[in-house]
């Protein structure tokens, strides 16, 4: 399947706006109007905003990295329901940050929590009063970028200002050369100059009706995204690949891993599930497993979400190989969607449980 890349606004379209006009289309998400029934499902977004990078930090066995862009609007996902928070006046800038593991570049699925502060002479660092936002970003996927955290965020105008990142301890299991120090919190700070024109300057691209705009595909990644690279390297070094299957934009690949590798007392049965255009890691969801028999299930788990150093981010449980052996269908049911709030052309994809079925019997 064809991914779209993004297409530079036309000068037509830029010479018939005004000033004014301009200003709406950039800071209202006038740009949303240009899809105007969007699929259920992946679409192509009618447009593609680039970003500027304020600083890197390494942390606790994580690489830190704090992003921002132009304000805009996003869903938030509770279960299978999604709501739309809107930009409002007071919000200056679209905060993003991308946590990975150091040695594996995976993902990593945590709490963030970030305090802006400003960084006026004589303004005493340790002050309260200096505090500017301090807030939970949400867990975040868009096309370009892949997994991340982020929100829209007020600040004082131009100026110099001090982030600090708090990170909570992973919620996954880690196996294999995954970094230490994921199963503690820890923290950053990264200091960043923000200007209001540098926003506002950002590119905007205006994704053509021809070159895909409001079809079921995606745009490329951006070139630092989190998580696609390295996903097929990772699936060819996996010991022993079951199958895969796809089902409502999501590619699942379930994997038999060894007892060392899993580091437990016996094998497990490990399962990705990526986004089937970019390969991007699905986080904060509920997966389970059976393994059915003549058209039977005759055993089933829930998977445990896991950061895996040869498969990356993964779902996995204990499973005795025999029971794999034994079956002719290994059903994977996507109980509870992700968890993340998504950029448009991700909103009215992976809302609702689903179930595929990978053959054993081959």
């Amino acid at each position: 399947m064809r991914r779209r890349t993004a297409l530079s606004t036309g000068g037509a379209l830029l010479a018939g706006l005004s000033a004014g006009c301009l200003e709406t289309f950039r800071r209202e998400d006038a740009w949303r109007e240009l899809v105007v029934d969007p699929p259920e499902g992946v679409y192509v977004p009618p447009h593609a905003d680039g970003m500027v990078t304020y600083g890197t930090a390494t942390a606790g066995g994580r690489e830190i990295a704090l992003l921002a862009t132009r304000p805009h609007s996003f869903w938030i996902v509770a279960d299978a329901e999604r709501n739309r928070a809107d930009i409002r006046s007071r919000h200056d800038v679209h905060l993003m940050v991308t946590v990975r593991d150091t040695e594996t570049g995976t993902f990593v699925p945590a709490s963030v929590r970030t305090a802006i502060r400003t960084r006026n002479d004589g303004t005493d660092a340790s002050d309260d009063t200096a505090t500017v936002d301090e807030r939970s970003l949400w867990p975040m996927l868009s096309q370009r970028m892949g997994p991340h955290y982020g929100d829209n965020v007020p600040l004082e105008g131009d100026g110099q200002y001090t982030a600090t990142i708090r990170i909570g301890a992973t919620t996954t299991d880690t196996i294999g050369g995954v970094a230490d120090g994921l199963g503690a919190e820890t923290s950053a700070e990264i200091d960043f100059a923000f200007e209001t024109d540098a926003i506002d300057d950002i590119e905007r691209r205006l994704i053509d009706k021809d070159e895909g705009r409001g079809e079921a595909d995606a745009l490329e990644p951006m070139d630092h995204a989190v998580g696609a690279e390295n996903s097929d390297k990772r699936d060819r070094e996996s010991a022993a690949i079951l199958g895969r299957a796809t089902s409502g934009d999501i590619e699942y690949a379930a994997t038999l891993l060894d007892a060392d590798r899993a580091r437990t007392d016996r094998p497990a049965l490990a399962v990705t599930a990526r986004t089937a255009h970019n390969a991007y890691p699905l986080p904060f969801a509920s997966l389970s497993a059976a393994v059915s028999r003549g058209g039977d299930r005759v055993a089933s788990a829930h998977l445990e979400e896991t950061i895996d150093a040869m498969l990356g981010h993964c779902y996995r449980t204990a499973v005795d190989p025999s029971l794999l052996d034994g079956g002719d269908g290994l059903a994977i049911d996507l109980e509870t969607p992700p968890q993340v709030a998504r950029h448009e052309g991700y909103e009215t994809a992976f809302l609702e449980g689903d179930s595929v079925t990978v053959a054993l019997d081959a």
